[in-house]
């Protein structure tokens, strides 16, 4: 074989694992015992008591693709009119049939479902989200966007991701509290992360002793 015979199919077995990556859907079976280990972990720290609260949170596998790269997503806000029409909801969590998720801490299918309940709790309870808390902890309000994203710091930001906006700081640090909440000393040497990692247990119990009995779903 040629060397450019061997480089053309080197180059097609690239393409076809792309390809077989992008139409690849994650299992029904995977989805359910990733979003049972999420809401164990809410239960365990109070946010899923008798199933208020987040426990009105449900998790969908669209079946539309990834196309961004998105892993999970939540309508915090609004949802566009043409998801509206296949029954889309807002505060629900939606994972894409391919979400591109791995083995690597943050990116795998059960972390991608804390990470997205951080957005269903903004939208379920967005008074508390609002309150002063939060805005000492991620330097602005849930919904305000960055002008300019700062750099990535090891020693404040659980992951690069979190530099993005003030909300998806909140939800690494939620997603990373939640996975690690058992060890959170951990972080001692990441001030930033674990000043972060603190205030949002103590949200957590707050809102485990305050709200969870009593919030229900916004219509």
């Amino acid at each position: 074989m040629t060397i450019v015979a061997s480089s053309l199919r080197d180059s097609l077995g690239e393409l076809l694992d792309r390809a077989r990556q992008h139409l690849a859907v994650i299992p029904m079976s995977e989805v359910n015992h990733a979003f049972y280990l999420a809401r164990k972990d809410l239960r365990a720290v109070g946010l899923l008591k008798n199933d208020q609260y987040l426990g009105l949170i449900d998790c969908y596998r669209m079946p539309l693709p990834s196309l961004r790269g998105e892993l999970g997503y939540v309508f915090d806000e609004s949802v566009p009119w043409f998801l509206r029409l296949a029954n889309v909801e807002p505060g629900m969590i939606y994972l894409p049939r391919n979400a591109p998720v791995t083995s690597t801490k943050g990116d795998t299918l059960v972390d991608t479902i804390r990470h997205e309940y951080g957005h269903a709790w903004a939208w379920l309870d967005r008074p508390f989200i609002e309150r002063r808390w939060f805005r000492d902890t991620f330097g602005a309000r849930y919904g305000n966007e960055c002008d300019e994203a700062p750099e990535y710091d090891r020693a404040n930001f659980v992951s690069a991701y979190a530099c993005t906006s003030a909300a998806e700081d909140f939800c690494e640090t939620f997603m990373t509290y939640l996975r690690c909440r058992r060890s959170l000393h951990r972080f001692d040497r990441r001030p930033g992360v674990r000043r972060k990692l603190d205030a949002v247990a103590t949200a957590v119990a707050i809102a485990a002793r305050d709200r969870a009995p009593r919030v229900r779903r916004p219509r």
